[in-house]
């Protein structure tokens, strides 16, 4: 289904690139536009036949879109989004940033009335980055959170909802600030917990016996470890308050746990973990 004459997306790593993939595999749009600020980057996408046309001026790339899908760092779309306001302010645009109240906040102070934007954040990454692990079908059967803005068209946040499903994905409506603290639980927090446990192994790098004792459970659980530096720690800061209250929270639980070790008391330890069980599988 033919949604756009002209999509834009502004970083083309593993979501940009998914984006533009699922895009091009369903007809979503006539053509495609990338943007990005390295040369390497555009010049693979181009080759690869991610996009259709590779721009290294955000002005160019958005005089003719249609539709931008910001998929740049947070602070990078935050200043993206800037610039849509200074120079083409009712443009249809989203983000798939992993937070969500800095970027609706500089839209609800920089955009008029009438602007057209609304947050996404599709529950499909990866430990992977680079356009090279792009895939078409990253998007199918998932999740993508929509936030809404205040003083948009109403017909924003079904356009954007439409254009997600139409990738595979299912849509769910959520505040910025009830999805920022309820990802602090389901994603930030865990991957924070995972690079941990991968620095505390660490220290033990030299052990000659190292490899032979890491099994199924340490790879599952620091799988995402593997994760981008630079989003990563722009994820933390930019859910600065939310990251503070869900350690101080992790904390309290290790003390409770180092209580029950310290005592050997095993029966509230099997009646913690047993608890813990029936709550994950519920999930």
């Amino acid at each position: 289904m033919m949604m756009f004459e002209n999509m834009g997306i502004a970083g083309l790593g593993l979501l940009g690139g998914s984006v533009a993939l699922a895009v091009k595999s369903r007809r979503l749009a006539h053509r495609i536009f990338g943007y990005t600020r390295s040369p390497q980057t555009l010049n693979r996408a181009c080759e690869l036949g991610v996009i259709d046309t590779g721009f290294s001026s955000f002005d160019e790339f958005i005089r003719d879109a249609d539709f931008v899908v910001l998929s740049a760092p947070i602070s990078a779309n935050i200043e993206l989004a800037r610039r849509i306001a200074r120079c083409k302010p009712y443009l249809l645009f989203t983000d798939v940033g992993s937070t969500k109240k800095e970027i609706v906040k500089v839209v609800e102070e920089f955009f008029p009335s009438g602007h057209r934007f609304a947050g996404s954040h599709p529950m499909a990454g990866s430990e992977k980055k680079g356009i090279d692990q792009a895939s078409a079908s990253l998007f199918e059967k998932k999740t993508v959170i929509i936030t809404p803005v205040s003083n948009c068209v109403c017909s924003t946040a079904e356009t954007i909802e439409k254009f997600w499903e139409e990738t595979g994905a299912k849509t769910v409506r959520m505040d910025a600030e009830t999805h920022d603290e309820i990802c602090t639980y389901t994603s930030h927090l865990p991957h924070l917990v995972a690079f941990l446990l991968v620095s505390i192994l660490s220290e033990r790098m030299n052990e000659p016996n190292l490899n032979a004792c890491i099994g199924a459970g340490f790879r599952d659980t620091t799988r995402i470890a593997a994760s981008d530096q630079e989003i990563w720690s722009e994820i933390f800061l930019s859910n600065r308050e939310n990251m503070l209250d869900a350690i101080k929270k992790f904390k309290a639980c290790l003390g409770e746990v180092e209580e029950m070790i310290e005592k050997k008391d095993a029966q509230s330890l099997k009646e913690m973990i047993e608890k813990i069980r029936e709550i994950r599988n519920s999930v």
